[in-house]
């Protein structure tokens, strides 16, 4: 079972290269969930190889490439992924089928805030 949708911050460090996958073309029918994210809600998807450690040779070497649904952050200038990595297109966009709603929330609303919670318990009834 995946897990649920959370925001992390994509750690340029850790990998080899990204590059966003241009999903804005409405033409593009072949994932529309994540043709749709992407055209109507300034989501993007990226590809990522990361850096993985080879005890044969001593040195970093290139990860499969992995697929997440990632948003950009304009005022910390950081990318965050906001889906596990998924190992294809197809995997991903039936990721984001399936917690669309989720998603969507988090993107609009922000994640849960501890203060609110806070505040909630706290409250003068």
């Amino acid at each position: 079972m995946p897990k649920p949708p959370s925001k992390r911050l994509i750690n340029t460090d850790e990998l080899f290269g990204s590059r966003d996958i241009g999903m804005h073309d409405r033409r593009e029918s072949q994932y529309p969930q994540l043709m749709r994210l992407c055209a109507d809600f300034n989501f993007s998807v990226l590809q990522l190889q990361r850096k993985i450690f080879s005890h044969l040779t001593r040195k970093m070497v290139p990860s499969p490439f992995e697929f997440v649904l990632a948003t950009y952050d304009d005022t910390t200038r950081y990318w965050y992924s906001v889906t596990p990595n998924m190992n294809n297109l197809k995997t991903l966009n039936d990721y984001v089928k399936q917690y669309e709603v989720d998603i969507l929330h988090m993107q609009l609303f922000g994640e849960d805030d501890e203060n609110h919670n806070q505040f909630t318990e706290n409250s003068f009834y």
